[in-house]
């Protein structure tokens, strides 16, 4: 399509030049003749019809055809953009409903998965707190428990402190050793003294 501009041109630059030396070489020859008036018909007004309607249909060849049919096609082009836009629009909103109806459905299974999540985290917390009061239940009765054992094994200790200080005491006042059946006799009668073990 360039090509043919560029061909055209050449053509109309080599016809133009061409048409300048025959104007010029008419004009000198027919200088003499010219005659005043408003349109004198002579070779050169001729000459100018040939070269205008030689240079119409070079530029209707080259210039105006392929310019014409570039513009054709470049309507066409333009249609078939349009088209294909118009159906990218309709595209994009088919595909923006269905986002949206999507985008909807999600935020519907998201409430529903939160209120789920709701319940159970609330189920945990009192499964949790049940748990925390069982064990702090069994803790405090295995303290109790730990306690009295305790309280026992104290009572016991002090029994013996109690029975050695007595058999040192006895022995200091009696001026002898006590000796072992002595011994268990009087820590028999200072545990039924205290209350029997208990």
């Amino acid at each position: 399509m360039w090509r043919g501009w560029v061909v055209g041109a050449g053509v109309l630059l080599a016809l133009a030049w061409g048409a300048s030396e025959v104007l010029a070489a008419a004009a000198a020859g027919g200088a003499a003749e010219h005659k005043p008036g408003i349109i004198n018909v002579d070779w050169s007004l001729l000459l100018q019809l040939v070269n205008f309607l030689i240079l119409v249909a070079i530029l209707y060849r080259f210039l105006f055809k392929p310019l014409t049919a570039f513009m054709a096609e470049r309507a066409e082009g333009i249609r078939r953009s349009l088209s294909e836009a118009e159906e990218a629009r309709r595209a994009a909103a088919r595909t923006m409903e269905e986002y949206s109806a999507k985008l909807v459905a999600a935020q519907k299974e998201s409430e529903a998965v939160r209120a789920r999540m709701e319940q159970e985290v609330a189920a945990e917390r009192q499964h949790l707190l049940k748990e925390s009061r069982e064990e702090a239940v069994r803790l405090l009765e295995a303290a109790r428990v730990e306690i009295g054992q305790e309280v026992k094994r104290a009572k016991a200790a002090l029994r013996e402190e109690a029975v050695t200080l007595s058999l040192e005491a006895a022995e200091k006042l009696l001026g002898r050793a006590v000796t072992e059946a002595d011994h268990r006799r009087l820590v028999e009668q200072a545990i039924r003294e205290m209350g029997g073990g208990g």
